[in-house]
């Protein structure tokens, strides 16, 4: 069929020039879009935003209707070699990772964060100085703990787990999956609602 051009021209450019992106997604929802057409951009107000944040997040001025392969460049250039978010300004978000699981896990955290902003900010009647904005260390140890969002407790923290197999102790450590398991359930609740037969055809 026919190719969409503003979706060629975004997507052909961030296949091209990253090998490791291999799932992309943009969109147009509507409190991440309003957070793209602010000057202060997405804000470290909620775990969802540092969840983002502690992906590398870009930003790419708007330049009109995204059909012109003469603009692959800037947003290349502006995506950089390691960020996984870029908020298209005055556009909308796009997401840009490894696999279809952690796109859909940057995209859900993205669009959550910006809409606890634009309530949060709706609420102080836009006025940045009535919201809990974290200092430079606080904002440093968001961070340092968003890293080790997947992981479970260690052995410090737990003295010990039970085998349920063998009715053992096991001290064995596990990281979560927390794409995987986000997206596996957003595809469960798919099949539930519409039903297998009606979305694999």
């Amino acid at each position: 069929g026919r190719v969409f051009k503003p979706g060629y021209v975004l997507h052909s450019a961030i296949h091209a020039s990253r090998d490791d992106v291999h799932a992309i997604w943009h969109g147009h929802d509507l409190d991440a879009t309003a957070v793209s057409q602010t000057k202060f951009g997405v804000l470290p107000l909620s775990q969802e935003a540092t969840y983002a944040l502690n992906k590398g997040v870009s930003y790419h001025p708007f330049e009109g209707s995204a059909n012109d392969l003469s603009e692959q460049p800037r947003l290349v250039k502006n995506l950089g070699p390691t960020n996984q978010i870029m908020i298209l300004e005055d556009h909308g978000p796009i997401v840009a990772c490894p696999t279809i699981e952690e796109a859909f896990a940057g995209m859900y955290f993205l669009t959550r964060a910006c809409k606890f902003q634009v309530k949060s900010l709706s609420v102080a009647g836009g006025d940045l100085s009535k919201i809990h904005m974290p200092d430079d260390e606080l904002l440093d140890e968001m961070v340092r703990r968003m890293k080790k969002f997947d992981e479970a407790p260690s052995s410090a923290e737990v003295k010990s787990t039970l085998d349920s197999s063998n009715g053992e102790k096991n001290g064995e450590e596990v990281a979560h999956d927390t794409p995987g398991l986000m997206f596996a359930y957003a595809r469960r609740s798919a099949e539930r609602k519409f039903g297998p037969d009606s979305i694999y055809r």
